[in-house]
């Protein structure tokens, strides 16, 4: 009987297998390689955040495009909408509903962007042994990585990423902890490799934008 039921308890609960460490090695490598082979991605996705500071989940969704190995436009809908672009020069943040935008210039405050690069890591993995230690788990859909930021600047920012990656390496969900046990889930759904103009990664701020530099000028 127990034989009988083992492998469907194991459905329930899935089946997770850490990877050896040349396995996880070999497993970076062939991630990179796809990114190489396909810079740009696009994608909706759906996050849960959970913080202390809220009684309840905070559910949003929204669009990503990304292309290697820093360009992203993260667009969330809704109540609480907000459009994050980088072009690889300077990141903006803009608020619609308050009418206000933070701006960052790229290449002036090293923390900065180490802090970029290291978060786009797990969309990229390039370089990801600079910032992150690593193991790596194949799961019944794929493989799940489960990062540790390296850096005391990280550490600060990040105590975990775990990025979900498909047999096909398309990334299916993120789960971001911060070092406060805040936790952000992030689905990623409609994900397709196409080239993104460099048009999409192009901001500028409605001229009623109010308009703040938040590491100074």
């Amino acid at each position: 009987m127990l034989t009988l039921l083992l492998p469907a308890l194991l459905s329930l609960h899935g089946h997770s297998a850490e990877l050896s460490s040349t396995e996880t090695a070999g497993l970076i490598g062939r991630l990179k390689e796809h990114r190489a082979k396909f810079p740009s991605i696009t994608a909706d996705f759906s996050e849960e955040k959970v913080t202390r500071l809220l009684q309840k989940p905070l559910n949003t969704s929204g669009t990503i495009a990304f292309t290697a190995p820093n360009l992203f436009r993260r667009e969330v809908r809704g109540t609480s909408s907000s459009t994050t672009v980088c072009d690889g020069k300077q990141l903006w943040i803009y608020y619609p509903n308050f009418k206000e935008a933070e701006r960052y210039t790229l290449g002036e405050r090293a923390f900065f962007d180490d802090s970029i690069a290291a978060l786009t890591a797990g969309l990229n993995f390039s370089n990801i042994e600079d910032f992150y230690r690593y193991e790596a788990f194949r799961e019944d859909k794929g493989y799940r990585l489960v990062l540790r930021p390296k850096t005391g600047g990280l550490k600060r920012m990040l105590k975990q990423l775990s990025v979900w990656v498909t047999d096909d390496f398309m990334i299916a969900r993120t789960e971001t902890l911060s070092p406060k046990d805040d936790r952000i889930v992030t689905s990623y759904r409609n994900q397709k490799a196409e080239t993104v103009p460099a048009s999409r990664f192009d901001f500028k701020p409605p001229a009623d934008t109010k308009i703040s530099t938040p590491l100074g000028r």
